[in-house]
């Protein structure tokens, strides 16, 4: 399987999962955890490769508590290291924009260092109501110009669009809009990156009823 087309599978099957939910006026109630849940369950049905949740990366130090969401391993019993990583984010129509923009490229950092092969699937997965994306990527801050500044960083580095598909930041960018957005990565990994951050999009799928949009699924491919 090549790495877009396990992309596809993932948005295509939860945007299908997300419908069902959609369909019984259902996409509100929907939690991050419920959407980690059922991508584990599609990577399972798919018999090309093992999830499994909350592993540490092969190259992030033994000590270090930190955790991936979703590893990708090989079904084999000798293979070694990982196919893939996965982050996910799905927020809420409740939630702080400001902080939310910050853990999803925070998230997209943590892929991005994580040590994959082969197939070298270093995805961010990020789903959710059209009315919560909306306010993530489209919604402008006139009164708030910091607050807009991290708006314009945040679709610069992750693009909406798979027309224009291929998304970065460069490190002084992502630290003035997302600043310490490292954090989250076990520094004998990070290692004093200053480097630019590129994500590509490899797969999206709307969600609608009839022909209101009830939400949408992103997946992009993060590299250092």
């Amino acid at each position: 399987m090549q790495r877009i087309d396990f992309a596809e599978k993932i948005a295509s099957g939860l945007a299908g999962w997300f419908q069902q939910l959609a369909a019984q006026d259902l996409e509100t109630q929907v939690g991050e955890d419920a959407a980690r849940v059922e991508i584990v369950r599609l990577i399972s049905a798919l018999r090309s490769y093992i999830p499994d949740t909350a592993m540490r990366p092969t190259n992030w130090p033994p000590t270090t508590k930190k955790r991936i969401d979703i590893a990708v391993l090989g079904k084999n019993p000798g293979a070694k290291g990982w196919y893939g990583a996965i982050e996910l984010k799905w927020p809420s129509v409740a939630m702080d924009v400001e902080r939310m923009r910050r853990a999803i490229v925070e998230d997209a950092i943590r892929v991005a260092f994580c040590a994959t092969a082969n197939l070298c699937a270093n995805f961010l997965v990020l789903g959710g109501t059209k009315q919560s994306l909306s306010s993530l990527f489209d919604t402008q801050h006139p009164n708030a110009p910091e607050k807009e500044s991290q708006r314009q960083a945040f679709c610069r580095l992750l693009s909406s669009d798979p027309a224009a598909a291929v998304g970065f930041l460069r490190n002084q960018e992502l630290n003035t809009a997302f600043p310490d957005c490292g954090d989250r990565v076990p520094q004998e990994a990070f290692n004093g990156w200053t480097r630019r951050l590129k994500t590509e999009l490899v797969a999206s799928a709307d969600v609608k009823i009839g022909s209101t949009e009830k939400g949408k699924l992103f997946v992009w491919q993060c590299k250092k």
